[in-house]
């Protein structure tokens, strides 16, 4: 019975309704559905929430929140412990992109009432940082030490430039890029040791695979139908 349980959860989890791109890691995916099952606990979902130029949450949190709702409350119909969502507040990610904490700090707490409401789980990356000895000063001395012609070997470079592009109003993208993606290794090997039994989820797809935990990977849409990220979309 639990063996058709774990076969529904992952259907449902994987459905094209909720998924960008197909999932990586599906041996170790299934594995953890198991193991949750089998403890009869909630599936633990990792992830990140970030921070850009919105000083207030508004319709796009809402919609994301309200979306991934939508898919626990379908998980829950055959499985009571349904998901436990939890998100790494990716503040320090924000100040890389330039933006003010004076105007990010209130759209984190508006999202912690939102997280409330859904009883989504989170904690601060930089509590992480903290941790695991991470800081800007580290990242800055890592990327000098980069032997040259280094960045063209990075797969998918070109998107990180990209978005590095359209994020980052502080470096330029080829900077901001090699930057972010020195930061989001170090992050990688802490994901992994602080999350060894989740299940990591992202609202990019699998083209930024190289800067993601070498963990089992959903890739989400950021609400139905739509990939872009919350907290960068702006308006009523």
């Amino acid at each position: 019975m639990s063996d058709e349980i774990v076969e529904k959860i992952y259907s449902i989890l994987i459905k094209k309704r909720y998924n960008r791109d197909d999932p990586s890691m599906t041996d170790n995916l299934q594995q953890r559905l198991t193991d949750f099952v089998g403890d009869n606990k909630p599936i633990k979902l990792i992830g990140f929430w970030g921070v850009g130029p919105k000083q207030h949450k508004n319709w796009a949190d809402d919609a994301s929140c309200r979306f991934l709702n939508e898919l626990n409350q379908e998980i829950k119909k055959i499985y009571a412990p349904g998901i436990e969502f939890k998100f790494i507040f990716a503040i320090n990610h924000g100040i890389h992109n330039g933006y003010s904490p004076t105007v990010f700090l209130t759209y984190v707490k508006d999202v912690i009432r939102l997280f409330d409401k859904y009883s989504f789980k989170y904690i601060y990356l930089n509590d992480l940082w903290q941790e695991y000895d991470i800081n800007f000063e580290k990242i800055n001395q890592l990327w000098k030490k980069q032997p040259k012609g280094w960045w063209n070997n990075i797969k998918n470079r070109e998107l990180i430039e990209k978005n590095a592009s359209n994020r980052n109003i502080h470096l330029d993208p080829i900077t901001g890029a090699q930057k972010y993606f020195i930061m989001r290794s170090l992050e990688k090997k802490i994901l992994e040791k602080e999350f060894p039994d989740s299940i990591f989820h992202s609202f990019s797809d699998s083209r930024l695979r190289n800067v993601l935990p070498d963990l089992p990977t959903l890739y989400f849409y950021a609400r139905e139908g739509w990939s872009d990220v919350p907290w960068f979309v702006v308006g009523e």
